[in-house]
């Protein structure tokens, strides 16, 4: 006993101690461009590099996001897993304009588990998770920004399994929305500016 003792000890000291870096609490500002969770496996040797751990495959991704446009402009996103085996315990959710890298919108209606981020360029404009609740489905809310008028967007997210086991940038089908217009805005602002733009063009038409 005391020999086994002796030698789990030497090597404890012999071998380099490693800590996994992760975000249980949730994404941090610092992913919002490459919305890579950057999970590391960190050597206190410093002669071995970090190590961090690839993204799968998104052909292999057991997820799905999907999007549809509710009747007050708003839209519905849903997460869920294509596996019934499946879980993920981190995310990373945003709304980009097709073929950019920045975030859009605001997003709203959270479950008790999601809490939202604010991106460079915005509010409110990423989700990630509180912990990692093992999770098979998720519905969020988001809020097309006021401008522009007509836009195209994909909803672009993160999902984790385990440390080592994620997929980076898997994408929702492209859908097209509307600048939103929100209900506080009065009636008579409305008319005053639809009303105005009628005159102008009237104007420019007799000259």
């Amino acid at each position: 006993m005391a020999f086994s003792l002796a030698v789990a000890a030497a090597l404890a000291v012999a071998l380099p101690v490693s800590v996994v870096e992760g975000y249980p609490t949730g994404a941090p500002v610092s992913a919002c461009t490459e919305m890579f969770p950057n999970h590391r496996m960190n050597h206190e040797n410093a002669s071995l590099p970090d190590v961090r751990y690839s993204s799968q495959n998104l052909s292999t991704a057991p997820y799905r996001i999907t999007a549809d446009v509710q009747g007050n402009g708003k839209v519905k996103v849903s997460l869920r897993v294509t596996n019934d085996s499946k879980y993920w315990e981190g995310f990373f959710l945003q709304a980009r304009v097709q073929g950019t890298t920045t975030p859009v919108g605001m997003w709203e209606g959270l479950p008790t588990n999601a809490q939202t981020r604010d991106c460079p360029s915005g509010n409110k404009n990423a989700v990630t998770h509180k912990s990692e609740t093992k999770t098979t489905t998720l519905e969020v809310t988001w809020t097309p920004p006021a401008a522009p008028a007509n836009m195209t967007v994909v909803f672009r997210g993160t999902f984790v399994k385990e440390f080592e086991d994620f997929w980076v940038g898997l994408e929702s089908d492209a859908l097209a929305v509307n600048a939103y217009v929100s209900a506080s805005v009065h009636l008579r602002s409305l008319t005053t500016v639809v009303m105005g733009t009628a005159l102008l063009t009237t104007v420019a038409f007799m000259f």
